[in-house]
């Protein structure tokens, strides 16, 4: 693919619960890092490189000084300065590797990897259904062997349920489609009159016989971060009377072959289905139905960028184009940019 990946933007690298248990490593638009909770309490990511040997960080521990490496013992502080050098004698001056600002937002790492100067956490997109307490929350992640955008472009149109998703009222989802933008963001909305209510939303919400509407809500916000709320309710009545699952999906470019999915779904907290129940569900139409088909189809574009092949628009494909449009508007000019390198 002849792209490359935005820089100056905030990537999903983890879930901060990820933190209770150790180091975070993640490879993020090709860039190896690692994020780790310092013995004061406080987060911070580094490239993932000893600069001594090159092996991962991540492979070493957490101490006063910072991350100490595995490997000959050089200790690497959230500055990316060599701390400490535990063998004894002079430590280079070059011996330091590049920290990138870190946020803990909504239960989420978000790293940047471009310039620090332009890391404005005001721009990092919010999920607020993190902070509702109305709502539990189920969420995991996801090794896809597809490019990024191919999963981007699978979450923005939705027509696909009806051939993928049977359980989300198969060959009746036939939506009415529209999309919407507001600067960057682009928002696709999804909306089914008159049905009978589908196996998955019955689980939650019994319409005991009536006929129902569903609708589906999604924003994105380069490079691929979307949130979703999909809802329903009784035909012809208001929304607000109604059921709503609020879900994020954030797809981080790992290589331009893989995928890290992160995604979090959520349902009502009164909502008498366990949650792993739930989460079970929500597995199975990630990693069961959806992703095969993108992987496949991935592979059987050997590599070639999506315009490349000439690919048959449909009008559900509008909100994934323009999104596709931003992204790569984005990339060019960060790319041509005085001193590039996302500066």
């Amino acid at each position: 693919m002849a792209e490359g990946f935005l820089k100056n933007a905030w990537y999903v690298a983890g879930w901060a619960s990820e933190l209770d248990t150790g180091m975070v490593a993640r490879k993020v638009a090709g860039v190896p890092v690692v994020i780790a909770r310092g013995l004061d309490g406080e987060a911070f990511a580094l490239h993932d490189r000893c600069p001594h040997r090159f092996a991962p960080l991540s492979r070493g521990t957490v101490t006063k000084d910072g991350i100490q490496c595995g490997y000959h013992g050089l200790t690497f502080n959230a500055a990316g300065q060599c701390s400490a050098n535990v063998l004894g004698g002079p430590t280079p001056s070059a011996c330091r590797v590049a920290p990138y600002p870190l946020v803990i937002q909504d239960r989420v790492l978000w790293v940047w990897l471009g310039n620090p100067a332009k890391a404005d956490q005001a721009s990092i997109p919010r999920f607020p259904c993190f902070d509702n307490p109305a709502y539990r929350f189920v969420y995991g992640t996801i090794r896809a062997k597809a490019n990024y955008q191919m999963l981007m472009d699978n979450l923005l149109d939705l027509t696909h349920a009806a051939f993928l998703h049977p359980s989300f009222g198969g060959l009746a989802y036939r939506p009415k489609i529209s999309m919407t933008q507001e600067g960057e963001t682009v928002f696709s909305h999804y909306i089914v009159s008159d049905i009978d209510n589908p196996e998955f939303p019955e689980v939650f919400w019994s319409a005991h016989g009536k006929r129902v509407d569903l609708w589906d809500d999604i924003r994105w916000n380069s490079p691929a971060n979307l949130y979703l709320e999909s809802g329903v309710v009784l035909t012809g009545r208001p929304r607000e009377e109604g059921y709503i699952i609020p879900a994020v999906h954030a797809l981080t470019p790992a290589t331009r072959d893989e995928t890290t999915y992160f995604w979090a779904s959520a349902l009502p907290a009164d909502t008498p289905l366990k949650d792993e129940d739930f989460k079970n569900m929500m597995s199975t139409a990630f990693e069961v139905e959806d992703l095969p088909m993108i992987e496949a189809a991935w592979e059987r574009m050997e590599g070639h960028d999506l315009w490349d092949l000439s690919p048959v628009m449909l009008r559900a494909d509008a909100a994934a184009v323009i999104a596709r449009r931003i992204l790569s508007a984005k990339v060019k000019e960060e790319e041509t940019a005085p001193g590039s390198a996302a500066s």
